[in-house]
């Protein structure tokens, strides 16, 4: 007599890496969209950011223009540049493979750019002293998450000096491993609405 296997018994296939990534990806992504509290959470971070910011002494800042649901700086950035004739901030523009920082002000007109994303429609080449960056997860030991493109990664490879690279993320992206590989590069800092890690 042959004995019925259950469906669920074969063995499944293993996800490789990027299958984990991926999804590991989506599911960040969906929640940091669906925050209940979302406007409480910003608010937080936005303060701890501006705070950082205050101490950190640095005079030229390359930032994000938020997209799918990352905390929005703008107006954190707009009071720093108030604080000193002297600031700097500067939004990303991809070329070729690499980010390039232009120079950014509120009042600076905008126009789509890669991915549809706004960057400055007049801006000179600013090489930040910090970077703000955007992470879809973050681990402990400070390895991000981010969209899979590698853009930071690469960018980050061929910068001299090197930037302080501070981390943004609401606290919810905080996950054990991101089960990071060679090329990716640990930040010096990170900064949720919780906590500075």
């Amino acid at each position: 007599m042959r004995v019925k296997r259950h469906p669920y018994s074969r063995t499944r296939p293993r996800l490789d890496k990027q299958a984990k990534r991926k999804l590991q990806r989506t599911r960040l992504i969906e929640a940091r969209k669906a925050l209940a509290d979302r406007e409480q959470l910003e608010a937080a971070l936005q303060v701890r950011v501006a705070q950082w910011l205050r101490q950190a002494g640095v005079h030229s800042v390359g930032y994000y223009f938020p997209i799918r649901g990352e905390p929005d700086l703008r107006g954190v950035i707009e009071r720093w540049l108030a604080l000193d004739a002297h600031h700097v901030a500067a939004l990303p523009v991809v070329r070729r493979d690499e980010l390039e920082f232009h120079a950014w002000s509120a009042d600076a007109p905008l126009q789509s750019g890669s991915f549809g994303i706004p960057v400055p429609a007049h801006g000179r080449v600013v090489q930040p002293e910090c970077l703000l960056v955007p992470c879809v997860a973050f681990d402990r030991q400070r390895f991000r998450l981010g969209y899979g493109g590698g853009y930071y990664d690469r960018t980050l490879a061929n910068l001299a000096p090197w930037p302080m690279v501070v981390g943004i993320a609401f606290d919810i992206s905080k996950v054990d491993s991101i089960d990071a590989e060679p090329h990716d590069v640990s930040m010096d800092v990170v900064l949720t609405d919780a906590a500075q890690y």
